[in-house]
């Protein structure tokens, strides 16, 4: 009994650890160094919402179609529920539209609603990183769309007055809207398995704040994707990584698409939500917004079909790291000729990139190593467009090659001694990166 029990135990306690969420879904755990933030992440294993880490319902989220409401948003299971009831209900609405004219000063007026939806957001603030969430869907289709997105607020921000810069008033990022059953031209009709992962911003042009929206400008700001599963069925993870040159979505772990950062460096806010969508709303052109459809009330599904589940959020840092993709090549032949081809991934850190000082970009060394550590530099290239050029100083490959012409064989090497190759760079944190462990022996010359 006594090895039952405890045989138990650890059963559990490896269940445990393999649910743990270390790193991104689909990454390698000796590339990238990754670093949990804490007050972006949960895994909502408590009974009530962590309030040091959210806000239930912001009252900031002045949406005119349907009312989040604080109840609409619980714990259940291990899970984060987010459901939306139909409750046909009155309530105050900050109209900034109520004279027809877009973008005037707000007046409070009372309005109708037939909805009520949950929405969550993180305290804390974040810019570059990580950030993943495992969802499902609702069954409720077309009609909502459960969302995983960032979004700044605290207008104005400091670079109001920076003549050099190009004012951002408001940046987004969509980490993920499902089911919106959207439509790319009058014949396209998204499907269930459709969404969206884009980008929303209001900058300043010629005076003027204007809005910078997807479907304006594809090319730079939409990103669609058609899914090889129905994401009402089951959970699944959506990520996005925000760098400073670039940002890049990930389903399930695999790269879906990416966009150049243009204006999305504002610190942002995490978010979940459940939104309504065309059918049980319905579109103001002259104020450009959804509005409350009253010509489309149902109440089937709701809310046992329209509830989204989040299993946990986690958002990391990215520390600089340095690797090789495939360090056996390197190790298993014996290496003849003039040079050695090395192909080095870097990731430059969330919030800092490679520099030129100390070692000119980033360097492959070929040393001599023993027991005790190193004895001798043999060989060692750069390649200084990594850190000279400012598309590639945040992340990327790079292939260096090694001039191995003038290096001894290894068979000639003193007992205990071999070849390893070692990149590195540093880092604007002023720190010297370097692979977890040297990749070696190397073995150079005829067997």
């Amino acid at each position: 009994m006594k090895e039952l029990f405890f045989g138990i135990i650890f059963c559990t306690l490896s269940l445990s650890a393999a649910a743990e969420v270390l790193i991104p879904t689909g990454a390698k755990a000796d590339h990238v160094h990754w670093q949990v933030i804490g007050q972006q992440s949960d895994d909502f294993e408590g009974r009530q919402l962590d309030n040091s880490i959210w806000e239930n319902a912001p009252k900031n989220l002045n949406v005119g179609a349907w009312t989040f409401s604080q109840s609409n948003t619980f714990i259940e299971g291990g899970k984060l529920n987010i459901m939306t009831t139909q409750d046909t209900h009155t309530r105050i609405f900050q109209d900034s539209c109520w004279d027809g004219v877009p973008g005037g000063s707000p007046r409070a007026v009372q309005r109708t609603f037939f909805y009520r939806s949950g929405a969550v957001r993180s305290a804390a603030e974040g810019v570059y990183g990580f950030y993943e969430a495992r969802i499902k869907g609702v069954g409720v289709f077309p009609g909502l769309s459960p969302a995983f997105w960032l979004y700044s607020d605290n207008h104005p921000y400091p670079d109001r007055n920076n003549p050099r810069a190009q004012y951002v008033d408001y940046s987004e990022i969509d980490i993920v809207e499902l089911q919106q059953a959207d439509w790319r031209s009058p014949t396209d009709f998204d499907d269930i398995n459709d969404m969206d992962h884009n980008l929303h911003a209001r900058v300043e042009e010629n005076g003027k704040i204007i809005w910078k929206r997807p479907k304006q400008d594809r090319a730079a700001q939409a990103l669609h994707y058609e899914a090889p599963f129905d994401p009402s069925r089951g959970f699944h993870t959506y990520a996005v990584e925000n760098r400073p040159d670039r940002i890049f979505w990930y389903v399930d772990g695999k790269l879906i698409g990416s966009k150049p950062n243009k204006w999305w460096h504002r610190p942002m806010h995490l978010i979940f939500s459940m939104g309504l969508r065309r059918h049980l709303v319905s579109y103001n052109s002259p104020c450009q917004r959804a509005d409350p459809n009253p010509n489309n009330v149902i109440s089937e599904g709701f809310p046992q079909d329209a509830t989204m589940q989040i299993e946990y959020v986690k958002t990391w840092k990215a520390l600089p790291s340095i690797w090789l993709d495939n360090p056996a090549q390197y190790t298993a032949p014996v290496h003849t000729g003039n040079t050695i081809g090395v192909t080095v991934g870097y990731h430059g850190g969330s919030d800092s990139y490679v520099i030129a000082d100390k070692f000119d970009g980033i360097t492959v060394n070929l040393v001599e190593k023993n027991a005790r550590g190193f004895v001798r530099m043999v060989a060692s290239a750069n390649d200084l467009s990594v850190a000279r050029n400012i598309n590639k100083r945040y992340g990327g490959k790079t292939t260096i090659r090694l001039d191995i012409s003038r290096v001894s064989p290894s068979r000639t090497l003193p007992a205990g001694h071999f070849y390893a190759i070692a990149p590195a760079f540093r880092a604007s944190t002023g720190t010297d990166v370097f692979t977890r462990s040297d990749i070696g022996p190397i073995r150079i010359g005829n067997p």
